[in-house]
């Protein structure tokens, strides 16, 4: 007797496979999130100085705020680490669950490269404090100073080129709800913009060391309204890492 419909089309019983996550993203995130206990705990003044501040002002914040440079310097190239850790959990999860890709390597080494990029600023904010302290001139302390700034301002462009690829990715395995990654795509394509102009509108005379002010040209306040897509970046580190860790925890069940 023939039943119908008992027979399938090709590939009819071909089902997604499930996301193999894991607790390295979220760790990786946390770690990251820490940067904010220095931030809180070290007093390191005008440092980085703000666009504007005089050559003799920037001195004495130098050789003022030494001991907190240094030590800020050496707790950011220990907790910037975690968004190196972040991207390698994604990596790990897309990988393990049977989507690698290329675009997820690239997140990882994007990433190492905002990670190297953050650290060698602090150090050389950190540098320009222990020169100060040690007799180095004004003009040579305002251009460590400018040097550690512009190391700052380009950090945008490989983090977000890290976040559009890692998206992209996730997006193509088809393992993650698809909000999560058209989010990290437009935060990235946004953030893509910020990095690229960020120089430009700090050097127009509009940025500030915590946040861009409305000044100088049509640069700074553009570079102002764009930075707010941190939010966006960090709700999706978050939410991905939320994602990883669940499914880790459903493999245990």
């Amino acid at each position: 007797m023939r039943f119908v419909g008992s027979k399938t089309s090709p590939g009819a019983t071909s089902e997604r496979k499930p996301l193999i996550g894991n607790r390295l993203a979220l760790a990786g995130v946390v770690i990251y999130f820490l940067e904010w206990v220095g931030i809180a705990a070290f007093d390191i003044g005008n440092v980085p100085a703000s666009q504007g501040t005089k050559a003799a002002e920037v001195l004495a914040q130098y050789a003022q705020h030494g001991t907190a440079l240094a030590l800020m310097a050496g707790w950011l190239s220990l907790v910037l680490l975690g968004r190196i850790l972040f991207v390698a959990g994604i990596r790990d999860g897309l990988r393990k669950s049977g989507a690698e890709t290329l675009l997820a390597d690239f997140a990882l080494v994007a990433m190492g490269v905002s990670v190297t990029v953050e650290i060698l600023a602090w150090s050389v904010a950190a540098g320009g404090a222990y020169a100060a302290a040690n007799g180095a001139d004004q003009s040579t302390v305002v251009g460590i100073d400018a040097l550690a700034n512009f190391l700052l301002q380009v950090i945008g462009a490989p983090l977000a080129a890290s976040i559009l690829a890692a998206s992209a990715a996730m997006l193509q395995s088809r393992l993650f709800p698809a909000w999560l990654c058209w989010l990290g795509l437009a935060a990235g394509a946004i953030a893509s913009v910020y990095g690229v102009i960020a120089g430009a509108a700090f050097a127009a005379g509009g940025a500030c060391t915590a946040a861009l002010c409305l000044t100088g040209s049509v640069l700074p306040g553009l570079a102002q309204l764009l930075s707010v897509t941190l939010l966006a970046v960090w709700i999706w580190m978050i939410a991905t890492a939320i994602v990883l860790f669940r499914a880790a925890d459903r493999q245990r069940t």
